[in-house]
C-alpha cells in the first residue's frame, strides 16, 4: 500500500475502527508480534505506541517507554548476574551532577562531592562525542562555583538533554566527564580514568548520544538527511480481508547499533562505556533503542530480543559464565575468556583517540576485569600467560608510530601502533586451519620487565635466522647465508618500514620463528615469527611479522629445529 507522504487520517470501516496514520516521523523496520517468552512484557500497549507516534524524542512518550524498559530490566536473570561482577564500593565517582527534580527548575544544576553526601545516590552516566567545539568543562578555578551552581544556559546541548532525561527517568544524578573531572589537573585525570569503566558499570544506565558528532547536537537531535526519514508513524492497522497495514521503520528486529556511520562508536573511549554499563539507552536521529545484558529493544521492537553478538552481551556473557563455576577457569573457560579479549582489542584498536597517549588508559577498566576473572597479568595490553602467541598480533594495513608525551608501550606491544589490530587465528585459538592443523610454540618466553631507561623488554629464545630486505615495498626477505635460496614473507608493522626511503635493498634483519602448525592434514603447515632489527648493543625492536609455508621448497627454518638454531634475543 503506498500512501503520499502528506496524508493523515483514520483507516476504518463500517464494522470498527482498526488504527491511525499520522503525519510525523518515521521509523524503519517491520514490526512482528512479541513472542511469550519476550525480553520485556507490556500490558499495556499504548505505552510504546505513544512513544512511535510522539513527534520528538524529548515528548513524555519515549520517556515512558524508557522508564518501563529501565523497570522490568531489574528482573532480567542475565543482568542480576552481570551485577554480581561489579563492586560497588570500587569505581564510585567522586564528584555528580545533581540535576534536581522532576519538578524543578531545569537550570538548576549543580557540582556534588559525593563523600559529603553520607549515602552513595544511584546515578546515570553520559556517553557522547565531544566534538571540535570548545565546551564547559570543570577546571581549578570554578569548581566553588559549579558547586553553587552550573550556568544551564552555558552548558552545550547534549548535557542539557542529558540533564532533562535524568529527571525523566526519576533520578537525581548524572556523571559526566567533562564536568566531574578536573581538566585542568593532571593528578586528577589519572585518579578518574583509571576507574572510568567501573564509574560506568556502576551507575544504573548510560545516556548515549549516538548519532551526535558533538555535544553542540544533542540527544534528541533530527537526522540531516531526508531519505533517512518517513513522515509516518502510526499504529498497526489490521484492516478487513487479511490486509496488514505497517511502515517502514528504521530499527526492525534486529538493533543494528554498530551499522556505519554512527558518530559515538567511533570514539575508543566508548567501547569500554558501553561493553561495562549495565543498560544503555540509545538516542539517534532514527529513534529510541535500549540495550542491556539481557537483550536489545527499539520503539519499533519494544518488547525486545536477545542480541549475542552485542560487545556487552558477548563479553558480559562469557564474564558471567567464566566466574560463575569455580575460582580456577578451565582451559575451556580461559580459552572463551581470551576470545572474547581480542575481539574487544580488535573493535576498540579500529576506533579514534584524540590523544594517543590513551592507548591504554582507555581499555583499562575491560583489561582489570579480565585480570579479576582470570588472574592474569597485562603487560602494555598483552597478557603475560599467553605472551608468546600474543607476540603475534598484526594490523590490517601498515600504520605509524604516533608520538607521545610519555613512553607508551615497547615495540613488542600492539599499543605503540595505530590501527585495527588482530591476532592470528591459527595461533590464537590452537585451531590451525581449522580441520586439526595444531601450532606447535617453537619459542620460549625467558624474561620481562623494564630496562634502566623505563622500557618494556621481553627475553626470548627462539630459532633465529638471518636475512636480508628485498628493495621493493612490501618485498620478500631472503636468507643472507645462502645466496637468497630461501624466501619468506612479511609484513611492515609502520608506513615507515614498509616503504621508508631509508631502508636501501641489502639491510640485515633477522626473522624469529614462534609458532609452527603441525603438518597433519593435506594442507601445508606454517611458520609464523617476528621480523626484528637488532642495533650494535645486541638490542632488538619489531618491525613487523614474517610467515612462510612448509610446502614451499626453498624454506627459511628446517624441519627439525636443534639447540644450534636458538638464540636468546632481548626485544625492547
Amino acid at each position: 500500500m503506498l500512501l503520499p507522504e502528506t496524508f493523515s487520517g483514520n483507516v476504518g470501516t463500517q464494522e470498527r475502527s482498526v488504527g491511525e496514520i499520522s503525519a510525523f516521523r518515521r521509523l524503519e523496520g517491520r514490526v512482528d508480534e512479541p513472542k511469550p517468552d519476550s525480553p520485556f512484557v507490556f500490558s499495556d500497549p499504548t505505552v510504546y505506541h505513544n512513544a512511535r507516534l510522539s513527534k520528538s524524542l524529548s515528548s513524555n512518550g519515549s520517556a515512558a517507554l524508557a522508564r518501563e524498559w529501565l523497570r522490568q530490566c531489574s528482573s532480567h536473570k542475565a543482568c542480576s548476574l552481570a551485577k554480581m561482577l561489579v563492586t560497588p564500593d570500587h569505581g564510585y565517582p567522586t564528584r555528580l551532577i545533581d540535576v534536581g527534580g522532576e519538578q524543578e527548575e531545569h537550570s538548576r544544576l549543580r557540582l556534588v562531592i559525593t563523600e559529603r553526601l553520607g549515602t552513595k545516590p544511584e546515578y546515570l552516566t553520559l556517553s557522547h562525542c565531544w566534538g571540535g567545539a570548545k565546551i564547559l568543562r570543570l577546571l581549578l578555578g570554578n569548581i566553588g562555583d559549579f558547586e553553587r551552581q552550573i550556568p544551564f544556559d552555558h552548558l552545550p546541548q547534549t548535557f542539557r538533554d542529558a540533564a532533562k532525561i535524568t529527571r525523566q527517568l526519576g533520578h537525581r544524578h548524572i556523571w559526566i566527564d567533562s564536568l566531574c573531572i578536573i581538566q585542568d589537573s593532571k593528578s586528577d585525570w589519572r585518579t578518574e580514568s583509571k576507574i572510568m569503566g567501573d564509574i560506568y558499570a556502576n551507575s544504573v544506565c548510560t545516556i548515549s548520544a549516538l548519532t551526535a558528532r558533538s555535544s553542540a547536537e544533542g540527544c534528541f537531535a533530527e537526522g540531516p538527511a531526508g531519505d533517512e526519514r518517513n513522515p509516518l508513524a502510526f499504529r498497526i492497522c489490521n484492516l478487513p480481508h487479511g490486509l496488514h497495514v505497517d511502515c517502514p521503520r528504521r530499527l526492525g528486529t534486529a538493533l543494528r547499533l554498530d551499522r556505519a556511520p554512527l558518530p559515538l562508536h567511533t570514539r575508543a573511549w566508548v567501547l569500554q562505556e558501553r561493553i561495562l554499563a549495565p543498560r544503555a539507552l540509545y538516542y539517534g536521529a532514527w529513534g529510541l533503542a535500549w540495550e542491556c545484558v539481557e537483550c536489545s529493544a527499539t520503539e519499533g521492537v519494544p518488547w525486545g530480543e536477545a542480541s549475542p553478538f552485542s560487545p556487552k552481551a558477548s563479553f558480559l556473557g562469557i564474564c558471567i559464565r567464566a566466574g560463575g563455576t569455580s575460582e580456577v577457569l578451565s582451559p575451556e573457560e580461559a580459552a572463551a575468556v581470551f576470545s572474547a579479549w581480542l575481539d574487544v582489542r580488535a573493535a576498540y584498536t579500529g576506533c579514534n583517540l584524540t590523544y594517543f597517549d590513551d592507548r591504554l588508559v582507555a581499555v583499562s577498566s575491560l583489561v582489570k576485569r579480565i585480570e579479576k576473572l582470570t588472574s592474569w597479568k597485562s603487560l602494555w595490553g598483552m597478557w603475560e600467560e599467553r605472551l608468546l602467541q600474543e607476540l603475534l598480533w598484526f594490523v590490517d594495513q601498515p600504520s605509524h608510530r604516533p608520538h607521545t608525551n610519555e613512553y607508551l608501550a615497547p615495540t613488542w606491544s600492539w599499543a605503540g601502533i595505530q590501527g585495527r589490530v588482530f591476532e592470528e587465528t591459527a595461533v590464537a585459538f590452537g585451531t590451525g586451519n581449522g580441520r586439526g592443523n595444531l601450532p606447535t610454540w617453537i619459542g620460549q618466553v625467558v624474561g620481562t620487565g623494564m630496562d634502566a631507561q623505563g622500557r618494556g623488554y621481553v627475553r626470548l629464545r627462539a630459532a633465529v635466522r638471518g636475512v636480508v630486505r628485498r628493495s621493493h615495498p612490501g618485498g620478500h626477505l631472503v636468507d643472507k647465508d645462502r645466496d637468497g635460496y630461501a624466501v619468506a614473507s612479511w609484513a611492515a608493522d609502520t608506513v615507515e618500514e614498509s616503504t621508508g626511503a631509508e631502508l636501501a635493498a641489502g639491510e640485515e634483519l633477522c626473522c624469529l620463528l614462534l609458532s609452527r602448525s603441525s603438518d597433519q592434514t593435506q594442507d601445508p603447515a606454517l611458520d609464523l615469527g617476528l621480523v626484528i632489527r637488532r642495533n650494535a648493543t645486541g638490542e632488538a625492536v619489531r618491525i613487523g611479522r614474517f610467515w612462510q609455508s612448509r610446502g614451499d621448497h626453498r624454506p627459511l627454518f628446517p624441519d627439525e629445529i636443534t639447540e644450534s638454531d636458538m638464540e636468546e634475543v632481548l626485544i625492547v
